[in-house]
């Protein structure tokens, strides 16, 4: 039996080896080893605001979740923490936001991004469930498989010296090079913004409300505001190659303006929020070849901090 024991410990040894790796270099600071993380990740987000819950949260998509807090601070001259994550959905963005004021009843302000692709029934994506598991279980998130992935690959970052944070999203696009597509194609676009618009295609066939995800944002809002907590609506903007050739052709936009915007405004008002619309309603003159990056998201050097100023100055 002793025999035994031993040689299950030697075996173990390798396994435990590993994983003390694992907690030094997964880039989520999950166990909370380091000061702070770059990691825009769900989990990485939402464990440091359950280790630190703050008074004042942003949520939505990737569209809200590369801010520059210290510049969202100086504008507003509030502190605000960052609970936006990339392909967030309605649905999960209603769930992080309950999920918040469970975590924090001193919570005072809340900004919350929707938009015609988040509020479709086309697009439903829902992690939140498996996210809370993995925020309670450390063995959950020891043993997945994307962690273990991008550990390695902070990992193997650190080993070849490159610095670690988000990628920012920006480019000086040089002519004809940036502007030519793969078949040959010249764009009066860069690029990038130029082909996004079919990628969203197959979100915009078959655009309706989704009702029942909107009926819970309702829950919500009435939540914060039976609990005093400021809600803050806010449309991000896009580029104008989105609404010509993704909403246009689809009539989202005609649906926007019939259905949607009109109800959202019947809301604020019964539910006592605001609504600050880049979208549709008051879409910032941006040159978008050169302060959009692609077709939702704007570029972090030329674009998104005179989006963050006009939007931090507006929320007031």
């Amino acid at each position: 039996m002793r025999d035994i024991l031993k040689k299950l410990a030697l075996l173990a040894l390798p396994v435990a080896a590993y994983f003390c790796v694992f907690a030094a270099f997964e880039p989520n600071n999950y166990f909370g080893l380091k000061a702070s993380t770059s990691s825009e990740a769900p989990v990485a987000r939402l464990k440091s605001y359950a280790a630190d819950p703050g008074e004042r949260i942003i949520v939505g998509d990737s569209r809200l979740a590369h801010f520059d807090m210290e510049q969202v601070e100086a504008v507003s001259g509030r502190t605000w923490q960052n609970l936006a994550f990339g392909g967030a959905s309605l649905r999960e963005g209603v769930d992080v936001v309950n999920w918040a004021l469970e975590q924090n009843p001193d919570l005072e302000e809340v900004v919350f991004g929707l938009s015609f692709y988040t509020v479709t029934e086309t697009y439903d994506a829902d992690r939140m469930s498996t996210l809370e598991k993995t925020l309670n279980n450390p063995l959950a998130y020891m043993f997945n498989l994307e962690y273990n992935v991008n550990m390695l690959t902070a990992l193997s970052e650190r080993l070849r010296g490159i610095p670690s944070g988000s990628a920012e999203e920006t480019g000086d696009w040089v002519y004809p090079q940036d502007y030519t597509g793969p078949d040959g194609t010249v764009y009066e676009l860069h690029t990038r913004l130029a082909t996004y618009p079919e990628a969203l295609v197959p979100r915009c066939k078959g655009w309706t409300l989704n009702e029942e995800q909107l009926a819970r944002f309702c829950e919500m809002a009435a939540a914060c505001r039976d609990k005093g907590v400021k809600l803050t609506v806010v449309l991000p903007p896009m580029a104008d190659i989105v609404l010509t050739d993704a909403c246009m052709p689809y009539g989202i936009d005609e649906a926007m303006a019939t259905e949607f915007l009109p109800q959202l405004a019947e809301w604020a008002e019964e539910y006592g929020f605001a609504v600050l619309d880049y979208e549709w309603a008051n879409r910032p003159d941006f040159d978008d070849d050169k302060q959009f990056f692609d077709g939702f998201h704007l570029d972090t050097r030329y674009g998104l901090p005179q989006w963050v100023d006009q939007l931090f100055t507006d929320i007031g």
